[in-house]
């Protein structure tokens, strides 16, 4: 009987051992379930966190050109931004004279044009580019208080008017655009863009003048402007906005300002993102 009631001692003995270890090895396991749980979910909540992170981008470029061209002034640009992987798209106006209208129509087909690309790269914002007359086109436009360009740089832009355009009547109404007191160069400022110009400092004889063809109407223009000029526009008339940043001033005339050495001034703008 004694060896009976020790027998069941031992297996209750036992059996409660057997009970606590299992509760012990239970919790062990239920902590360190819980804890791997956890770690999954934070490392997941971190890749999610990179997947959704607004990783900075170039945004896309709109190349304007100026009065009495078109956009093969763009070519060597156009290949840059190529090379460094920042969309690109040279404007031509469809809706308005592409090389004579007027900056307020070519401002509102700007509208269209810049939608249009927002929608084809998926960018909410633009960065714009504008030779000499393209520059007050996309001031008239930014006007209107939009808020999808990022940054404006103005290369070689009348942004007082020039003098050579007072009584000149070809290509209007352009021309009506770029005479000192203009409407549009009097238009305000966009809170929501930034603003920078590039300058033509060209002195006849020197420095990248090398289309024949212009080379003569620079020449005047230069000794009829104000200098420093590029041949066709003054410094003064470019860096006349408060609000804008110059970028660096170039021996080019105003025919030549797109070359490599004017992108190299503007490319660190264009690499940014938002």
């Amino acid at each position: 009987m004694l060896s009976n009631n020790k027998t069941k001692k031992s297996y209750k003995f036992t059996t409660l051992i057997t009970l606590v270890i299992a509760i012990m090895v239970g919790t062990v396991f239920f902590v360190y379930s819980a804890h791997g749980q956890q770690a999954s979910t934070s490392n997941t909540d971190i890749v999610t966190d990179e997947e959704n992170m607004n990783v900075s981008s170039p945004l896309p470029v709109l190349l304007i050109h100026g009065y009495m061209t078109d956009a093969s002034v763009w070519k060597k640009w156009e290949d840059r931004l190529k090379k460094d992987n920042i969309p690109v798209f040279p404007i031509t106006f469809k809706q308005s004279d592409d090389k004579c209208g007027s900056a307020t129509d070519h401002a509102h087909e700007l509208s269209v044009q810049i939608g249009d690309i927002k929608d084809k790269t998926g960018q909410k914002k633009v960065n714009i580019i504008g030779h000499s007359k393209g520059g007050l086109d996309a001031r008239v436009y930014l006007a209107n208080n939009t808020q999808d360009v990022a940054n404006l740089i103005m290369i070689g832009t009348p942004n007082s008017g020039s003098p050579l355009a007072q009584n000149n009547e070809i290509c209007t109404p352009a021309v009506y655009d770029l005479r000192p007191g203009s409407p549009s160069t009097v238009v305000e400022q966009n809170q929501f863009t930034n603003y920078y110009t590039i300058s033509g400092d060209w002195k006849p004889g020197t420095g990248n003048c090398d289309l024949s063809t212009f080379y003569t109407t620079h020449e005047i223009g230069y000794n009829m402007l104000p200098k420093p000029n590029d041949g066709m526009v003054s410094l003064s008339s470019v860096e006349s906005l408060d609000y804008a940043e110059n970028l660096g001033n170039s021996n080019s005339c105003h025919s030549n300002l797109l070359g490599e050495y004017e992108y190299d001034l503007a490319k660190e703008i264009l690499l940014r993102g938002y």
